[in-house]
C-alpha cells in the first residue's frame, strides 16, 4: 500500500492491534491460552496481534482486549501503564467501523477526506503564485506576518511605523534553534509546528530562529493552500530551503487543504535539508489531530497524518522566570517595552500586550459605537462557527441588524450607518492592528474590495467568550452572501449541533448549491438524527441529492449504507429496496466499499451466492488498487534485505544517515507493519545494536507509545542497566508524557514522594495534560495512596480553573456516590454541585447534569436554563431533556420538539 493510498483508519486500527500484542507479551499470557479464551485459532490471533492484520469482524478483538486489560490489572502483572491508558480509551467498534468506511479512500478520496482528493478543484482557475524564494535574511518581519508592537513614548515621531521591540528569548527558543541546527547538519526534511494562542510570539520565535541559524537558506512563503499545492506540484523544493507555513490551521481548513497536506507529507520524505516551519493555535491542532468516530465525516485525514509527522513546540502565553527578569531589564531602555513591563506584571502576558490584544478586546467589548460593535460581533460569530474565507461586507451588513435593539435599528441612518460601522471596526489600535483587516489578493498589490478579515486575536479570545451564544436569525439569513460551499457546510454543522435543525437544513442545501458534496453526508446524518429519514419524502429527497453529486459514489454509499442499517433493523422492505438501489449505483460508480452493505442486504433476502460473488469482486478490486506499492524508505529496504539473508551469510553492516533514520521512524510510527514485528531483537542478534538504539531514539521523538519501554528493555538486555534505569526519569524531565505516566504507574506505591514531586513539576511547567492523564490512572488504582494523590492534584487544578480536572472529579465523585445507592430523588452532594457549577462555564455536560439536578429538587425554571445553555453551547442531544421538561405528559409534543428543533431565538421550529 502506497503512502498516498494507505488508509489512515486502517493504520490506526493496526497500531491498536500491535499495542495489544505488546500488552500480551508484557503480561506473559500465552498464545494458546488466549486463543482458547477468545475462541479463535492461535494462528488467527497471531495474525492480529503480531502482524496487525485487520479482521472482518470486531467482536473477538474486543474480547481479546478485555482479557488482556484484565490480565494487565492483576497485582502480579507487569508494569504496563502507558499501554493500559492508551487501550482503555479505544472504542473498538467505532475504530473498526472507521476501517470499513475508509476502504477505497486511496482511489476516490471520499468526502470524509475533503473534495481535494476526489477531484481537482479550480482546474481552470489561474494558478496563485506563492512568493518567490529568496534568502531568509532578505525577508522582513512584516513580510512574514510577525505582529507589530505598540509604539512607546520615545518613538512617537515614528507614527504608524512597524515597531519590532528587542527580542527576549525564552526556553522554547533554544529548543527551536537546536532543532534547526540538527536539521541543517544531518539533512532530511522535517516539520516543526509552533503551538500557541494568538499573539503569544509563535511567528516571532520562528522568525528569530531562522534568521540566526539558517540566514543564507532560501525561504518560500505560500499564503494559501492552493499556493502550497502549486509550489509542491512544480520542481522539487531545493535543499537548504525554509517553507514558511504561518497559521497552518487556516491553510489546512481551506478547500485545497487536504491536497496541500498530501504534498507536504511527500515533501517530508525527501532528503533535504528542508525545514517546514508552521504556526498553529492549540484548539485547531486538537481539532485536526482528533480521529473522528466511525461513520462521522473526516474532513482532515491528510492533515492529521501530516501533523503526526511533525515535531510540536508549545509557545507559552506568559514570560516567567529568567525570561521575565530579562524582559524587565531590557524594558528600562526600550520604549516599546517600558509600559508593557508594568501592564504585564501580574501574569507576564507580554506578547499579547505588545500586539495590542487587550486594547483590541476593549475596542470590541466597550465599543461606544453600537453599529461598529454589531459588525465586529457578526464577524466573530462567523469565524467561531466555521466560516474560514474572507468575510463579504454585504454579509456583515445584513447580519449586523440582528445584534441591534429595535431602537438602535430605528435610530440608524440608512445611508451611513454601515459605512460608519466599518470605519469604527477598521480603526487602528495603537497603530498595530484593527478589528477588521483588509485582505490582500493572492498576487499583486492593494486590497480586495468588498471583503474583510477578522483579527486573529479577536477570533481566538472573543470567540471563546461567545462559545455558547447562538447568533440571531439575520446572521443565518445573511449566509447567502457566502460563496464557499465549505464555509456553508461547516456553518450548517454548527447550527445542527445547537439544535437549529431548520436553519441547518437550509445551509446544507445552500452548500450543495455551491458544489460542496459533503453536504449530502451532513444532510443524511441530520435526517437520521431527527427521524426525517423515516418519512418517504425525506429519504427520497436525500436519494435525489446523492444521485446528483459527482463524488465517485461516496454519497451514494453513505446514504445507502445508512438506509440499509435502518431497513434491516426495522424490517422495512421499502427502505431496503431504496438502499440496495443506491448501493448498487455506488458500486457502479467505483466505490467498492458499497459492496459490503449491499451484500448484507442480499444475504437478508437469501441471495447468499450472489453476496459471496460480490464480496469476492470487491476484495479483488481492492487488491488490484494496491498492487503497486510505493518504494519503501531506503533504510527500510536495507533492513529488510539484511533480515532476509540466510543466517551466517557474509554481509556488510547497515549504513544509515540521521535523516534516513528519522524518516523511517516517522513512517514506522504510523505504519508499524513496515518492518517485521521482531525487527528490534533480530537486528540486535545480527550485531546492529547501534542502529537499533538510534532508531528507537528516533521513534521516541515521534511520540511513539511503546518506543520508550522498548528502548528501556533493549538497554537492559545489552547490559546497560544504569542507562535503562535512568531512561524514563530523564525522558520525563525532558517533556515526554508517556514516560511520566509510566513512572507514575511504577512509583506511586513504592515512591510516593517522588511521584508527587514529578507531577508537581509537570504542573508548575504547564504540562497540565500529562498531569490529568496520570490522575486518571491513579484514580483507578486499588491502593489508597493513588486516588488520594490524584484527588489532591485534581483539586488544585480545579481551583485554577481547569474544566477538565473539574469534570474528572465530578465523574469520580459520582461513581463513589452512586456506589452508596442513594434513594431516588436524592440531591447531589455539595462537592459535586460545586464542581459542576465551576465546570459549567465551559462544559455542556456540566450544564446538562446541573439541569437534571434542578429537576430532582423541583426547580424547573433552573433546569430549563441549564438545558438551553447546554444546547446553545453545542450539545444537540440535550434537546431530548428539554422536550421531556416542557411536555412531561405529551410524548407527541416531545417528539415534535426533538424532530423539528429550535429557531435561532430558541422558540420551537414549525413542523416539516
Amino acid at each position: 500500500m502506497t503512502e498516498r493510498q494507505k488508509d489512515e483508519a486502517e493504520a490506526d486500527f493496526r497500531a491498536h492491534l500491535l499495542a495489544l500484542g505488546e500488552l500480551r507479551r508484557l503480561t506473559k499470557v500465552s498464545w494458546r491460552d488466549l486463543a482458547g479464551q477468545v475462541g479463535v485459532p492461535k494462528s488467527t490471533l497471531e495474525s492480529w496481534l503480531r502482524d496487525g492484520k485487520v479482521p472482518d469482524e470486531v467482536d473477538q478483538v474486543k474480547k481479546t482486549a478485555r482479557l488482556l486489560l484484565a490480565a494487565a490489572r492483576r497485582p502480579t502483572g507487569a508494569s504496563t501503564a502507558s499501554l493500559m491508558v492508551r487501550l482503555d480509551h479505544v472504542d473498538w467498534s467505532r475504530a473498526h467501523a472507521a476501517v470499513q468506511a475508509a476502504r477505497g479512500e486511496g482511489r476516490s478520496r471520499s468526502a470524509r477526506a475533503g473534495r481535494a482528493q476526489r477531484v481537482q478543484p479550480h482546474r481552470d482557475a489561474p494558478l496563485q503564485q506563492s512568493a518567490p524564494g529568496r534568502t531568509v535574511s532578505s525577508w522582513t518581519a512584516r513580510q512574514l506576518r510577525v505582529h507589530a508592537a505598540v509604539t512607546g513614548e520615545r518613538r512617537q515621531s515614528g507614527h504608524g511605523e512597524f515597531v519590532l521591540p528587542a527580542y527576549v528569548p525564552r526556553a522554547h527558543d533554544a529548543q527551536v534553534r537546536e532543532w534547526l541546527g540538527r536539521l541543517a547538519q544531518d539533512g532530511g526534511t522535517q516539520l516543526m509546528v509552533l503551538l500557541g494562542g494568538s499573539c503569544t510570539g509563535k511567528t516571532r520565535t520562528a522568525f528569530e530562529a531562522v534568521r540566526e541559524v539558517v540566514p543564507d537558506w532560501q525561504l518560500v512563503y505560500p499564503k494559501t493552500a492552493r499556493a502550497v499545492v502549486d509550489l509542491l506540484s512544480g520542481p522539487p523544493v531545493p535543499a537548504r530551503t525554509v517553507v514558511w507555513l504561518d497559521d497552518l490551521h487556516r491553510l489546512l481548513a481551506e478547500q485545497d487543504g487536504e491536497q496541500a497536506a498530501v504534498l507536504l507529507r511527500e515533501l517530508l520524505e525527501r532528503p533535504g535539508p528542508v525545514a517546514a516551519v508552521a504556526t498553529m493555535w492549540p484548539q485547531n491542532y486538537q481539532t485536526l489531530e482528533a480521529t473522528p468516530y466511525g461513520g462521522q465525516n473526516d474532513h482532515h485525514a491528510q492533515a492529521r497524518a501530516l501533523l503526526a509527522c511533525g515535531s510540536v513546540m508549545e509557545v507559552p502565553e506568559a514570560f516567567t522566570g529568567r525570561a521575565w527578569e530579562e524582559f524587565q531589564r531590557r524594558a528600562a531602555s526600550d520604549a516599546s517595552l517600558l509600559g508593557v513591563a508594568v501592564a504585564a506584571a501580574e501574569d507576564g502576558a507580554v506578547t499579547q500586550i505588545l500586539a495590542a490584544g487587550p486594547e483590541l478586546m476593549a475596542h470590541w467589548q466597550r465599543a461606544p459605537h453600537v453599529y461598529g460593535k454589531a459588525v465586529i460581533t457578526a464577524a466573530i460569530d462567523a469565524r467561531r462557527l466555521g466560516v474560514r474565507s474572507p468575510l463579504p461586507e454585504s454579509f456583515l451588513r445584513e447580519a449586523a441588524a440582528g445584534y441591534l435593539t429595535p431602537r438602535e435599528r430605528a435610530d440608524a441612518d440608512p445611508t451611513s450607518w454601515f459605512t460608519q460601522a466599518l470605519e469604527y471596526a477598521r480603526r487602528p489600535i495603537k497603530q498595530v492592528t484593527s478589528a477588521l483587516l483588509s485582505v490582500a489578493p493572492p498576487a499583486g498589490m492593494g486590497a480586495v474590495p468588498g471583503i474583510v478579515d477578522l483579527a486573529d486575536y479577536l477570533e481566538q479570545h472573543a470567540g471563546a467568550l461567545r462559545w455558547d451564544q447562538v447568533p440571531p436569525a439575520t446572521f443565518f439569513e445573511a449566509a447567502h452572501h457566502l460563496s464557499a460551499g465549505e464555509d456553508l457546510e461547516r456553518l450548517a454543522l454548527h447550527a445542527f449541533s445547537r439544535s437549529r435543525y431548520r436553519i441547518a437544513r437550509d445551509l446544507y442545501l445552500r452548500a450543495l448549491g455551491r458544489g460542496n458534496a459533503d453536504a449530502v453526508e451532513g444532510l443524511s446524518f441530520h435526517y437520521t438524527e431527527t427521524g426525517r429519514i423515516l418519512a418517504p419524502h425525506g429519504r427520497e429527497e436525500l436519494a435525489e441529492l446523492a444521485r446528483a453529486v459527482n463524488d465517485g459514489g461516496y454519497s451514494l454509499w453513505y446514504l445507502g449504507s445508512t438506509l440499509a442499517s435502518i431497513g434491516l433493523d426495522t424490517q422495512d422492505q421499502e427502505i431496503c429496496v431504496l438502499a440496495a438501489d443506491l448501493l448498487a449505483d455506488s458500486v457502479t460508480a467505483g466505490y467498492t466499499d458499497a459492496a459490503y452493505p449491499l451484500a448484507d442486504l442480499w444475504r437478508a433476502t437469501g441471495m447468499y451466492e450472489a453476496a459471496s460473488v460480490l464480496i469476492a469482486h470487491a476484495r479483488q478490486a481492492e487488491a488490484d488498487a494496491s498492487a503497486t506499492p510505493a518504494p519503501l524508505p531506503t533504510l527500510a529496504v536495507k533492513i529488510q534485505d539484511v533480515l532476509d539473508q540466510p543466517t551466517g551469510s557474509g554481509r556488510r553492516g547497515i549504513e544509515a544517515t540521521p535523516g534516513e533514520i528519522r524518516l523511517l521512524a516517522h513512517r514506522l510510527a504510523k505504519v508499524p507493519t513496515l518492518l517485521p514485528w521482531d525487527w528490534q531483537s533480530r537486528l540486535a542478534e545480527l550485531g546492529e545494536t547501534d542502529l537499533v538504539e538510534k532508531l528507537l531514539h528516533a521513534l521516541i521523538e515521534t511520540d511513539s507509545h511503546s518506543a520508550l519501554s522498548r528502548l528501556e528493555r533493549f538497554l537492559d538486555e545489552q547490559g546497560r542497566g544504569e542507562e535503562a534505569a535512568s531512561l524514563l526519569p530523564t525522558a520525563a524531565e525532558n517533556g515526554n508524557d508517556h514516560a511520566v505516566v509510566e513512572l507514575v504507574s511504577r512509583w506511586y506505591r513504592s515512591q510516593p514522594e517522588q511521584t508527587r514531586s514529578l507531577l508537581e513539576r509537570c504542573w508548575r511547567t504547564g504540562r497540565i495534560r500529562v498531569v490529568l492523564s496520570a490522575a486518571r490512572l491513579l484514580l483507578k488504582q486499588p491502593w489508597p495512596a493513588g486516588p488520594r494523590l490524584a484527588e489532591e492534584l485534581l483539586n488544585r487544578l480545579a481551583q485554577d480553573g481547569s474544566s477538565a480536572a473539574q469534570m474528572i472529579l465530578v465523574t469520580w465523585h459520582l461513581e463513589q456516590w452512586q456506589q452508596s445507592k442513594p434513594a431516588a430523588g436524592t440531591p447531589l452532594p455539595p462537592v459535586i454541585l460545586t464542581l459542576l457549577e465551576q465546570a459549567s462555564a465551559h462544559v455542556t455536560e456540566a450544564r446538562r447534569l446541573l439541569g437534571q439536578h434542578a429537576l430532582v429538587i423541583g426547580d424547573t425554571a433552573q433546569a430549563e436554563h441549564f438545558f438551553r445553555s447546554a444546547i446553545d453551547g453545542g450539545d444537540y442531544t440535550v434537546l431530548a431533556d428539554l422536550a421531556r421538561l416542557q411536555h412531561p405528559d405529551s410524548p407527541a409534543e416531545q417528539t415534535q420538539l426533538t424532530r423539528c428543533g429550535l429557531e435561532a431565538d430558541g422558540t420551537t421550529s414549525p413542523s416539516w
